[in-house]
């Protein structure tokens, strides 16, 4: 009996000690506060003196308040895909992205934003359309100003975009 005892718990000891990995939970629902740090390149199409169409990629990263345990975006890496439409210098724009977490699950987002160009400051609306892995049917809505800076390069774009984000899990 105290062979068995003995191997049970000396079995225990080595799953504690090297089988089983601490993993926090997801909250089902939560408002969570983030920066987005981003690059990206661009495509311009001038039209006469009045308009100006952009397409353009940017990836980054997303450092968020709290840490891990506390932001399912926190050190999620991203990549956006979008377009905006300038009149007479104010835009309109939007597009698509993704935001991968460290542990592989996604977030998948639209947004819309407003801004005049040249001027470096962006106003917009995110909207959460689904996710895949832990995340998979998340929905949620937040906004952001986003700040260009000065770009490293000819032809790119950086900055960031602190935000606030509301989600649900179902």
């Amino acid at each position: 009996m105290k062979k068995t005892v003995l191997a049970l718990v000396s079995s225990l000891v080595i799953l504690v000690a090297f089988g089983m990995e601490a993993k926090a939970q997801i909250p089902k629902e939560g408002t969570t506060l983030q920066t987005w740090y981003y690059s990206g390149t661009f495509k311009a199409l001038p039209m006469g003196q009045e308009r100006l169409q952009m397409n353009y990629e940017m990836m980054g990263l997303v450092i968020g308040e709290g840490g891990t345990s506390k932001n399912i975006f926190h050190n999620a890496s991203f990549h956006f895909l979008g377009a905006l439409h300038a009149v007479k210098g104010e835009f309109e724009g939007g597009g698509f992205g993704v935001a991968v977490r460290p542990d592989g699950d996604k977030v998948f987002f639209t947004y819309k934003d407003i801004g005049k160009v040249g001027v470096g400051t962006t106003k917009g609306i995110w909207t959460i359309v689904g996710g895949a892995g832990k995340l998979a049917g998340i929905q949620g809505e937040g906004e952001y100003t986003c700040t260009d800076v000065r770009p490293a390069a000819e032809g790119t774009f950086q900055g960031y975009c602190p935000d606030k984000v509301h989600y649900k899990l179902p």
